[in-house]
């Protein structure tokens, strides 16, 4: 029965065939049923790196379990580490789907041949599925299948260089330096493009049992690994014998110092500089690390004794960006190191004058030559002095500035109103402080940070500009350039020194049309010293810093400023302000005296409209394009609102005072009505 002897032979050549075909559609399916690699080990996120403004690392940070891992594209690896490592590790990574069935097959004869294991075929397809999910756990041949199932996963999903250059960034090093770059940082203090041929041939091999290979402990362990991953160069044709010894022979390994105890992560020194990033999400600052250096040598000459801490920034006018910061001298230190000076909330001085003249100069209320009174003063309980305890009688505007002189300041504030002195504040940047500190704002009682400060004046360096500068910012700027700066007094600056009550901090603003420099001195702790005054600590540091970051550039222009175009006065003509505004022309946002014996005093109502509603302090008074009203003594508000809904309503404050309550001394400032 020759039929049924031939279908007898196919039944059993099918039960054979059917479990090899099982088998190889089971293979060919099985990665459909297994995660991606790539994505578990994108799931684990990298270390930060903070830069520089040119791209160079200021800062490592680990990551959340404590490893040194950054990333690193295929594209910054040299050539030589990744050819080294392909020709030790999987010569054909480019040809093979994840699984080298050649290699397989080679290593299997190998292992059988020798009765033990001698090669285990993994191909960097594997070996990256082996990172993904490191279990030690189970039979050995079960998790190499597995990894080859995975690997064959990845090679679906993404391309040999995305394979590749997840390898090169989680490969282990010894400890906890995970990646190429962290390497190369650590053992070497280098960027991994940096690397040379021996020191890539070095690396290549100690992943192969990383912590037995660790240059730093093992350095003989490393360099015999390193000769065998030569020797395999050789084999493969990539270099000549010769080349191999004289690599091996003759190329110095630049290793780091391992015996310096510090944060190997902080090559830079500028551990301070993570204070920028604290409240945002970037990772590259603005600072240029040789303007921290010279800012931080200039402030360390001038701390000791019972002044133990400074900071300091410096900001490009143009920009905006911090060019230069400090914010601590000694990050390491118990005291208070790692609190960021230059960021606390402290007395401002002196340093807010300019801001109030800023605003009288803008408004046509004075000239940098105006006349103005340095005389004592009272306002109710508020009897600012000299920080001198002097007083000079009439000076001119500049000279009251220049010298910073209190009473005029405060007399300045006064005139103009506090709500007027808000909203200049306000536009720079500065808000939130007049409402809480009144009068004594001019004297610098309201508390801001360096940076706060250093950005404000970078509006009036804006202003002061040779270029589309206005003429009140370009005043402001040669009233404070009427005296060369200390340290500096070739260089063309304007500035302006800051003393706190109590003489708890010091401080130096210094700015030309391009650059800020803001320098803060005193104790964390609040503690006083008579070496806390602007003047004398702050202002010639300041000076050496404006110096060294100017470095022989051409000085920058100014803008003119003009003695002309700007009136002490703006009278009302009975025209509609330029600008379409509703303004109230009377009464003056400023300080009214009663006259000996009075007990309130009549003030004119006019507006910009013709067909207003008025009302005084929250109460309406009547609707009239003009008129006048009795004020006695004490604060007032007073609103107009137009008929016109289409036009917007506009506000004044004013204060009314007693002759008594105004002043004691000289009689002179006391006999007219209206504060200039």
């Amino acid at each position: 029965m020759p039929g049924r002897r031939h279908f007898k032979h196919l039944r059993l050549v099918a039960l054979a065939v059917a479990p090899a075909a099982a088998v190889a559609a089971a293979w060919l399916a099985a990665p459909a049923f297994v995660d991606d690699p790539l994505e578990a080990l994108a799931a684990h996120p990298p270390g930060r790196v903070w830069t520089d403004r040119n791209g160079a690392p200021l800062w490592y940070e680990r990551t959340y379990d404590g490893e040194w891992r950054f990333p690193v594209r295929l594209d910054e690896i040299p050539v030589d580490v990744r050819e080294f490592t392909l020709n030790v590790e999987d010569e054909r990574f480019y040809e093979h789907g994840g699984v080298d069935y050649a290699a397989v097959a080679r290593a299997a004869l190998q292992n059988l041949a020798s009765a033990r294991v001698l090669s285990g075929a993994s191909t960097i397809s594997m070996q990256v599925a082996s990172m993904a999910h490191p279990g030690r756990g189970g039979w050995r041949w079960a998790r190499k299948l597995l990894q080859a199932v995975r690997a064959r996963k990845a090679e679906r999903l993404h391309s040999k260089d995305e394979i590749l250059e997840a390898y090169f960034n989680h490969l282990p090093y010894g400890g906890k330096i995970v990646g190429i770059r962290a390497a190369a940082e650590y053992y070497f203090g280098l960027d991994v493009g940096e690397l040379t041929r021996a020191e890539a041939s070095l690396l290549v091999g100690v992943p192969q049992s990383p912590n037995r290979l660790r240059p730093d402990r093992h350095p003989e362990a490393a360099r015999a690994r390193q000769r065998l991953v030569l020797d395999a160069q050789v084999r493969a044709g990539r270099m000549t014998q010769a080349e191999a010894d004289a690599l091996f022979g003759s190329e110095r390994l630049r290793y780091r110092d391992f015996g310096v105890k510090t944060d190997w992560m902080a090559r830079r020194e500028a551990r301070e500089l993570r204070f920028l990033t604290s409240r945002s999400g970037s990772t590259r600052l603005d600072v240029d690390p040789s303007w921290c250096d010279v800012m931080a040598k200039a402030l360390k000459r001038r701390v000791g004794g019972d002044v133990r801490d400074a900071a300091a920034v410096a900001v490009d006018v143009a920009s905006g960006e911090l060019r230069g910061y400090v914010g601590t001298l000694d990050f390491g230190s118990k005291a208070a190191g790692q609190v960021d000076a230059a960021r606390a909330v402290r007395s401002a001085g002196s340093t807010l004058k300019p801001f109030i003249y800023l605003e009288a100069l803008d408004g046509g209320i004075i000239t940098p030559l105006t006349p103005l009174l340095d005389a004592p003063l009272r306002y109710g309980g508020y009897a600012p002095e000299n920080f001198d305890g002097t007083y000079r009688g009439e000076v001119t505007a500049t000279e009251a500035l220049s010298l910073s002189l209190n009473t005029p300041v405060v007399r300045l504030l006064a005139a103009m109103g506090e709500g007027r002195v808000a909203a200049a504040f306000e536009a720079s940047g500065l808000s939130g402080a007049v409402k809480t500190n009144g009068l004594s704002l001019a004297l610098g009682s309201a508390g801001y940070r360096l940076v706060d400060i250093a950005m404000a004046y970078r509006r009036l360096a804006k202003l002061a500009a040779a270029e589309g500068g206005t003429t009140a910012g370009a005043q402001l700027a040669a009233m404070l350039r009427a005296r060369p700066l200390p340290g500096a007094p070739d260089l063309d600056v304007a500035w302006k020194t800051g003393t706190s009550n109590n003489l708890k901090d010091a401080w130096c603003f210094a700015y030309t049309p391009d650059l800020v420099v803001g320098v803060w001195f005193g104790n964390k702790d609040g503690k006083a010293s008579q070496r806390l005054v602007g003047v004398e600590i702050a202002a010639p540091a300041a000076g050496e810093i404006m110096n060294r970051l100017a470095g022989g550039r051409p000085a920058p222009e100014w803008g003119v400023a003009r003695e002309g175009g700007v009136p002490l006065a703006r009278p009302f003509d009975g025209t509609r302000p330029l600008d379409g505004r509703t303004m109230i022309i009377s009464p003056a946002p400023q300080t009214y005296r009663l006259a000996p014996g009075e007990k309130s005093l009549v003030l004119d109502l006019k507006c910009s409209e013709t067909d207003v509603y008025w009302f005084l302090d929250g109460a309406g008074i009547g609707n009239c394009p003009s008129g006048s009203y009795e004020f006695r003594e004490g604060r007032h508000r007073i609103v107009a609102v137009p008929r016109d809904p289409s036009r917007k309503s506009a506000s004044v404050s004013f204060t009314v005072i007693s002759l008594e309550s105004a002043c004691t001394l000289p009689a002179r400032e006391c006999k007219s009505t209206p504060l200039k």
